[in-house]
């Protein structure tokens, strides 16, 4: 059996490791070339120093992080606040000692400067080997850095949540659709078989193409915009084959490209819905009129039909609701639905912002 492999670090474990690099050996070296510069006006001291901050920062590193790893994370974010008193005073405690011991160790391994050993036998003898307060305050910003080490991997986890959310619900969304279309586009080749019209072999074929599409193409997350617009293009030829000589059916195209992309199928309800619901009862001078307009950062779509004198009650289908769930889960507040439906006509003006 093959071990099982380990996740790789994530982007917040390299910003604890930039952390503490910068907490325990950058601040404090820097810290010293200030202090020399301002206050002893030789930057040559400076270098007979940096070997006791790096030294004395790793001490302090390993104990800092010991401090993160099994008390902050465990007592702190937990908020188990009396746990975590008990257990940082304990750190104080062992935080001194464990200076006592490396002061000692420094003072008499023998292979240290020997000014650096006879500072650290120095402070060796004293009783108290650091500054609560001091102390104190490195720990809050250690402790800073766990809450917002925390607080982003939850965002994060989050974000991640509400786009698989999303992206089943898009999905599902879609299966919803894809049998409402089937179902409508039959009956409309349905309509004409019966009529053993000429038109019935290329009207299959248009249908064909828009299987095609919508087998292959929509199961991207965005499609070219002219790929949609031919797709919808099809489909309009597919209803006016089957409607009859008096009703008007324009379909105009501005400004689109290559370069537009949009979420496949997301106009076809609207389509639809002007066909079913607008002109399927008509026996007049009925018309149906699209209009597509691209700019530069917005996409422009008016709908408009004509609604025959007597309708027949149709139940309200799933299209057009499940087009507007789309638009709030693609184009959260990026988006301007107007609809205007009275007894004569009805018109949806959509416009998105691309950009």
């Amino acid at each position: 059996m093959k071990p099982a492999k380990s996740s790789p670090p994530d982007k917040y474990f390299y910003a604890e490791i930039t952390f503490f690099v910068v907490f325990c050996w950058l601040f404090p070296i820097l810290t010293d070339i200030e202090f020399n510069f301002n206050e002893r006006h030789q930057a040559a001291l400076f270098m007979n120093e940096i070997g006791f901050r790096l030294l004395y920062g790793t001490f302090d590193l390993l104990a800092f992080v010991i401090f993160y790893r099994w008390i902050v994370w465990p007592y702190l974010l937990r908020q188990r606040w009396l746990r975590f008193v008990g257990a940082f005073i304990l750190f104080l405690v062992a935080f001194n000692f464990y200076l006592k011991g490396v002061y000692y160790f420094v003072g008499h391994a023998g292979f240290f400067p020997e000014s650096m050993a006879a500072d650290a036998r120095r402070y060796y003898g004293q009783a108290m080997h650091f500054s609560i307060v001091y102390v104190s305050s490195q720990c809050l910003c250690i402790a800073a850095l766990a809450y917002f080490i925390q607080s982003a991997r939850h965002d994060r986890e989050l974000r991640q949540l509400q786009e698989q959310r999303y992206r089943a619900e898009l999905k599902y969304l879609k299966t919803q659709l894809h049998p409402h279309f089937f179902f409508n586009t039959l009956n409309n080749i349905y309509a004409v078989a019966l009529r053993q019209a000429a038109d019935t072999a290329p009207m299959i074929a248009r249908l064909s193409a828009m299987m095609r599409y919508i087998l292959y193409e929509t199961e991207q997350p965005k499609v070219t915009l002219k790929n949609e617009i031919g797709f919808l293009t099809d489909y309009v030829e597919v209803e006016r084959w089957r409607r009859p000589e008096p009703i008007t059916i324009t379909f105009e195209v501005q400004g689109v490209n290559e370069q537009h992309l949009i979420e496949p199928l997301l106009l076809l309800p609207f389509v639809e819905n002007a066909f079913k619901h607008g002109i399927e009862e008509e026996t007049g001078n009925g018309f149906v009129r699209f209009i597509i307009c691209m700019t530069e950062k917005e996409l422009n779509v008016e709908i408009s039909n004509s609604k025959p004198t007597i309708r027949k009650d149709r139940p309200a289908g799933i299209g057009l609701a499940n087009v507007i769930q789309r638009l709030d889960l693609l184009y959260p507040g990026k988006y301007n639905l107007d609809i205007t439906d009275n007894e004569k006509l009805y018109q949806m003006n959509l416009t998105l912002q691309t950009a």
